[in-house]
């Protein structure tokens, strides 16, 4: 057994070691949770801000997507809308162009003219050409009015000329308006000495031309009639001789349903020499 000098010495010895380790330890522990401490604040801080940044960006991404959605179904709206106004406006222009095609296929415009002599007159469409002419025979004189269709072409010599059908013939005697039969339009080949047709009154009547210029060509719209047996080319009169003894006058309807008035201006054509 030691003195007890000696044991007391080494009593001293270990409380001065451990008077020296406790605060050591105790600094290392303080160190050790002062730093998971500060690690936790910085997780917290650089982990969930970071983390937060990330999730704000995922929640901006997520309402730019859903803004991007909305500005996407505001496109669908807008192209939903362009297309209809492209339907409204398709819609117009096919409604437009019907009207288009029933005046060149069906007759006009769908629109009519002023009301004279008791015609309805109509506005011509591209493919249409009307004619209003005197009807100049004594008690019996009035007005005619002419509906005609262009339906091809044909060959005149060198020449390709329109074929129109009569779709309306139309006589206005005393206001009263009856139907004209067999009516018939013949362009007059290349040199365009055209004539109209009609049966009335137990004869067949021709408006034609009294006067042709240089190469046998007309000048001017029919300026009379000839008179013939019904249904035959047996003339009964000759109104279209050079003295042009049955007078009439015919103007072509133009686009807007207008027409030049119904006078006799009738001049001889230059190179006329009857």
């Amino acid at each position: 057994m030691l003195p007890f000098s000696v044991q007391t010495r080494g009593l001293r010895a270990r409380s001065a070691w451990l008077t020296f380790l406790l605060p050591s330890l105790l600094f290392a522990c303080s160190s050790s949770s002062g730093g998971s401490d500060d690690a936790r604040g910085g997780t917290a801080a650089g982990g969930t801000d970071p983390g937060g940044g990330a999730g704000a960006s995922s929640l901006a991404g997520k309402n730019s997507g859903q803004g991007g959605r909305a500005e996407g179904n505001g496109g669908s709206n807008s192209a939903g809308e362009s297309s209809l106004a492209g339907k409204a406006s398709g819609g117009s222009q096919a409604q437009g162009g019907s009207a288009t095609q029933g005046g060149q296929g069906g007759g006009d415009h769908g629109e009519t003219g002023p009301e004279e002599y008791g015609f309805t007159l109509r506005k011509p469409g591209e493919k249409n050409l009307d004619w209003l002419c005197t009807f100049q025979d004594g008690a019996d004189s009035g007005y005619t009015y002419f509906r005609l269709l262009q339906t091809g072409t044909k060959s005149a010599g060198i020449a390709t000329v329109p074929v129109y059908e009569v779709e309306l013939a139309q006589l206005s005697l005393k206001g009263a308006v009856s139907t004209l039969d067999n009516a018939k339009y013949d362009y007059g080949g290349g040199h365009h000495n055209d004539s109209l047709s009609f049966d009335h009154g137990g004869k067949s009547h021709n408006y034609y031309h009294s006067s042709f210029g240089f190469g046998f060509r007309s000048c001017q719209p029919m300026d009379c009639r000839n008179v013939y047996a019904v249904g035959t080319t047996t003339l009964n009169t000759e109104g279209c001789t050079s003295a042009r003894s049955l007078p009439e006058v015919c103007v072509s309807i133009a686009d807007d349903g207008t027409h030049a008035a119904l006078v006799d201006k009738f001049m001889k054509c230059p190179g006329d020499t009857q």
